[in-house]
């Protein structure tokens, strides 16, 4: 009897040996479920926080020293949305030049090559001009009989001084002053013509060669000797550009419907942004562009948007919008490919807070504000715009709070963390 009380006495003992066991490797388990502790990279202490509620977390001091929260301040601003597009580098249609021969002639000299760029008034090409030296005649007669009209006229205007004094002591009649008053009119109106005519036959000279630019430096202008027996006529670029294309070669016949060559101006470039219909209601003119290519990562090139065409392509469903793009040191190229971002201002103000300030509880957006020290309130909010980094705020804060940017992460998890139940 006695060895069999002590059998049931051990038995007991082991039986609570047991459950105290099981009870204590059971609160490890719970302290080490992913419930219960900080997400992978979490600050050390973010966990160590103390009256909390669900509005507002309170962060230990260890903590918020490794949160490293940044802040910013909700501004009411005007409001800009973005409206972004592909599309590609072109040409300015209105910089680019298709020069053709003044007159008929022969290509003496082609002096420039496809993708080389030119100066105002640098000359392109020589050309015999048919037409040239009989305009150069012209000149030439036409510049004797000027000089024999302002002979004449000079007599004429002599003779009738003389009468006018010879009058005057009676030595001459006046019926033979008043003929010679005539005379001298005859021959200032005869003086008057043949300046007329010459002047037309220079001009008809500069159009069949165009001198250029005025300004321009002189070495870059044909230099000929102009007169009858000199044909010879130089094709000039009208403006600083790259030469896109050769129409003729040495020894060829040209008239004036021949295209000799293609002159682009690349400082100014269209970028055609293909917007779509949904989109195309917040674009308008004179609206500014940001452009980027592949070509130069990290840099973009202001422009403004120039033309809004009156028709959808049916077959993409947009509109092709054309963007006037500065391009000075002449980076872009036709037919790159490019993204434009056009800023369409709304007309009316908005709160606006950095994209880092907003966090999602339970599928709702939430910004957090300082509340005191180590304390931050958590507010619901309703989201507008987003455009460039930043979105409106439409309701649930106010203008010029303070919000927290970079680390609100941090508090999202300590207080979704301290929402959890204690199943210990």
């Amino acid at each position: 009897m006695k060895q069999s009380r002590i059998i049931v006495l051990m038995g007991a003992t082991a039986l609570v040996a047991a459950a105290a066991g099981f009870e204590a490797n059971s609160r490890p388990a719970a302290q080490s479920s992913p419930a219960a502790q900080p997400s992978p990279g979490a600050p050390a202490a973010a966990a160590e926080t103390a009256q909390q509620s669900s509005d507002s977390v309170d962060v230990a001091p260890a903590a918020l020293h490794n949160m490293d929260l940044h802040f910013a301040t909700a501004a009411l601003q005007p409001l800009v949305r973005t409206v972004h597009a592909t599309g590609i580098v072109a040409f300015n249609d209105q910089r680019m030049a298709q020069l053709s021969p003044p007159a008929r002639g022969r290509i003496q000299s082609i002096e420039v090559a496809v993708g080389q760029p030119v100066r105002a008034g640098q000359r392109l090409a020589l050309l015999d001009n048919f037409d040239l030296g009989d305009t150069r005649s012209h000149i030439a007669a036409a510049e004797a009989s000027l000089v024999q009209a302002k002979a004449e006229a000079s007599a004429a205007q002599a003779a009738y001084n003389r009468a006018g004094e010879l009058v005057r002591i009676g030595g001459l009649a006046q019926s033979e002053l008043e003929h010679r008053r005539a005379e001298a009119a005859r021959t200032d109106a005869e003086m008057r013509t043949r300046v007329a005519e010459l002047q037309q036959w220079q001009e008809t000279e500069q159009r069949q060669m165009p001198a250029g630019p005025q300004d321009a430096p002189a070495g870059n202008i044909a230099s000929v000797v102009q007169g009858p027996a000199n044909s010879l006529g130089t094709i000039v670029a009208p403006f600083n550009g790259i030469i896109h294309s050769i129409g003729a070669v040495p020894g060829e016949l040209v008239d004036t419907s021949r295209q000799l060559f293609t002159l682009a101006d690349l400082s100014t470039v269209w970028v055609l942004a293909d917007i779509a219909e949904r989109d195309l209601g917040a674009v308008q003119v004179g609206q500014t562009v940001s452009v980027s290519v592949d070509a130069y990562p990290g840099r973009t090139f202001a422009g403004r948007v120039a033309y809004i065409p009156d028709q959808i392509d049916p077959r993409s469903g947009t509109a092709r919008v054309r963007c006037e793009v500065p391009n000075p040191d002449g980076a872009l190229r036709a037919n790159m490919f490019a993204t434009a971002d056009i800023k369409s201002p709304l007309g009316r103000d908005g709160i606006m807070v950095p994209d880092a300030a907003l966090q999602e509880i339970d599928g709702k957006p939430v910004v957090f504000t300082p509340g005191g020290p180590r304390q931050f309130g958590r507010h619901f909010v309703r989201l507008g715009l987003h455009s460039g980094g930043f979105t409106e705020i439409v309701e649930g804060l106010a203008a010029k709070a303070s919000v927290v940017t970079d680390g609100s992460f941090w508090l999202k998890a300590a207080l979704t963390q301290s929402s959890i139940p204690d199943e210990g």
